[in-house]
Parts: structure tokens; C-alpha cells; sequence
């Protein structure tokens, strides 16, 4: 039998590898690029040459005002800095043609427009807004339809459904994946297990699409006719946290494209709660993390790679049952405290120290 001594020592190296992994991951999520895709224009012009040109144009300008919606706090987009013509080019790194169709003096087109990362913050900084510094956190949706029969199943093509994949968010804040609903979706969780948000088995369906949010999103009523109800739910697989979806009333399947518009732009917000910092505001802490098995570490670095506003995080000193780390953040202690909060991480002053658990 090892000494108590030799299981200590493993578990040291097991918390450090698992470290290294987690800086390297939050590492890779930094980009230097941020794309709006499917942006639409149809313009007319004198001619074909001067309409596409302006097609081009309006395609920037309107997606420059797409990535302050996604970027920017609604309370302070009010506060962004005019953008003319000659400072959007400058923002802008490339566009790529979707598609394109001249017919005469008529440009339509839809592309994706590429900003340069640095370009973007040191225009939206001059006046101090919050921006999100990480955007895009794509999540998993599952359409459920509830009806006299019971829950449907989950590859059943309704009008739910084929909302869910109509919905463009490639470009938003938060991007979604509709699940496949095949039969391996099928043996990895009942729509049962689904529609109550059964935890175990929406973590044995996320084995296969690695999301960090699952999306449950429930219609019940009558198909061939109304009132629906919808609602539903949202889990985070990285920080374990559950929180209904409010429920809304719609006339019929008709108003489902808008309520699954409405839902999505509800998740994006939420999403830029968490993800807005001062990027004027930078600041640097030491805090203790009891460890009380590899689980809780893992669980940890997990949750702090999660949050844009924490920039660093070095590791002073490992043990058995702690760590110290410094962590370099952006915000007020305040404000960390809150968004360290939302994904389940509890940040609190004992004198002059700073401890950091698991809530």
C-alpha cells in the first residue's frame, strides 16, 4: 500500500497538469478577428459598378451596428463614438461574398464581414464603454413539442423545430446548434429526460457536441391550432447552473419563427451580462482555492476560463488541499465578484485574503 504521503504527491501533479490544460484552452479562445455573418444588402444604383460598391458599404456600415449590438451593453451603446465612412475601413480586415446577383443598376448580395480585434476596442474605448471580450457562446438547442399526446420525439419535424433552424446566428454572441435528433441523440437521452432537464442525461447527449449551454427550448399545445406556451430551460455545462426560460403565450405556429427569434435574443443577453468588462479598468488579485479533490480544481479552471473578464491566471503555489493563484482581471472586485457569481463561483474577502470555491 503507497504512503499517505506518495497519494498527496500525485494528486499535486494531477492539479498541475490539469492547470497547464486549463491556461492553454483559455489561451486558444482569444481571437484577434470578429466576424458579422449573413449580412444582407439589395441597393440600387446609377449602375451596376457604383451599386455594387455601395452594396459593399452598406454591408460594413450594417454590420459595424450588428457588432455593437452584440459588443456592447444596451445602456452604453449609446455612448459609442461616431463611426464614419474612413474609420469603418479601417476596422474592417475583410469581406467574404455569400452570394452576389446584379441584375442592371440592382446589387444584392449577402456576406460576412470580418473586423480587425484591436481596431474594434480601440474605437469602442475611447469613450469607456463595456464590450464583450470573448463572443460567441455557442449552445446546443433541443425543440421539444408537448401535445394531448405527450412530448414528441426528438427528431419530429414541426414547425418548432424548423424554426430553430431557420434562426441565423452564426454571427451572434451566442451561435446555436439544433440537435441532430438521430437515433444516437435518441439512445443518449428520452425526450422525458429532456423536457424535465435531467441533467445526467443532457451531459451523456453533450459527449457528443461539447457546448458549454444546452438550450431546451419547449412548445406545448395543440399543432393544428392555439394558444401555444413557450418556454423552457438553460443549462451550463461548464458551471453546472439551471435557470428557467420565462414563459410566453403565442396565437398559433405562425408567431414560432418570431418566438424563437425572441428566446434566442433573450439568451444574448444574458450571455453579455457575463461576458461585458471594462476594458479601461484592469486589476490584479491573489486568491486561495480550497481543493478538496481533483474534481473541485478542474471544476474551477473550467469556470474562470469561462469569464472574458479574467485575463490571467497563474498558479504561486499547489498543494494537496489549496492553491494560491494571481489573477489578472478587468472590472472592480465588485464586479468580478458578480460575474464570477453567474457561473457558479463564489469570490469572497476573509481580512485581507481572498478565498474562491465552488458555490
Amino acid at each position: 500500500m503507497l504512503p499517505a504521503r506518495w497519494f498527496s504527491t500525485i494528486l499535486v501533479l494531477s492539479l498541475a497538469a490539469v492547470a497547464a490544460i486549463g491556461m492553454a484552452q483559455a489561451q486558444v479562445a482569444n481571437g484577434n478577428t470578429y466576424t458579422i455573418s449573413g449580412v444582407d444588402v439589395d441597393i440600387t444604383g446609377t449602375d451596376a459598378v457604383k451599386a455594387r460598391d455601395q452594396g459593399i458599404l452598406e454591408a460594413e456600415r450594417k454590420a459595424a451596428r450588428m457588432l455593437v449590438e452584440q459588443m456592447v451593453a444596451p445602456e452604453d451603446r449609446a455612448k459609442v463614438p461616431p463611426l464614419d465612412d474612413s474609420r469603418l475601413q479601417s476596422l474592417v480586415r475583410s469581406v467574404e461574398f455569400v452570394r452576389e446577383r446584379v441584375a442592371g443598376n440592382r446589387y444584392q448580395a449577402t456576406l460576412n464581414v470580418i473586423f480587425a480585434n484591436q481596431q474594434v476596442k480601440a474605437w469602442l474605448g475611447q469613450s469607456g464603454v463595456g464590450v464583450v471580450e470573448t463572443v460567441a457562446r455557442p449552445a446546443l438547442v433541443i425543440p421539444l413539442w408537448k401535445d394531448n399526446d405527450g412530448v414528441e420525439p426528438l427528431d419530429d419535424n414541426n414547425a418548432w423545430r424548423d424554426a430553430w433552424k431557420a434562426l441565423d446566428t452564426s454571427g451572434s454572441a451566442v451561435p446555436v446548434t439544433v440537435v441532430r435528433g438521430d437515433q444516437l441523440d435518441q439512445n443518449a437521452l428520452s425526450v422525458e429526460e429532456a423536457y424535465v432537464g435531467d441533467v445526467s442525461a443532457l451531459s451523456r447527449l453533450n459527449a457528443r457536441y461539447h457546448m458549454p449551454t444546452i438550450i431546451v427550448a419547449i412548445v406545448e399545445g395543440d399543432k393544428q391550432s392555439g394558444p401555444l406556451t413557450v418556454g423552457g430551460m438553460r443549462y451550463d455545462t461548464q458551471t453546472g447552473a439551471r435557470s428557467d426560460i420565462p414563459k410566453v403565450t403565442v396565437k398559433d405556429a405562425q408567431g414560432l419563427a418570431d418566438a424563437a427569434k425572441s428566446m434566442h435574443a433573450n439568451l444574448a443577453e444574458q450571455w453579455r451580462s457575463i461576458a461585458v468588462v471594462r476594458p479601461d479598468a484592469q486589476a490584479a488579485m491573489d486568491v486561495t482555492v480550497p481543493i478538496r479533490s481533483l474534481g473541485d480544481w478542474v471544476q474551477i479552471r473550467q469556470r474562470l476560463a469561462s469569464v472574458p473578464a479574467v485575463k490571467g491566471v497563474s498558479v504561486r503555489t499547489l498543494e494537496a488541499d489549496r492553491a494560491d493563484l494571481h489573477l489578472d482581471y478587468l472590472g472592480t472586485p465588485e464586479q468580478l465578484q458578480q460575474t464570477l457569481s453567474q457561473v457558479g463561483l463564489q469570490l469572497v474577502q476573509d481580512g485581507d485574503q481572498w478565498r474562491l470555491q465552488s458555490r
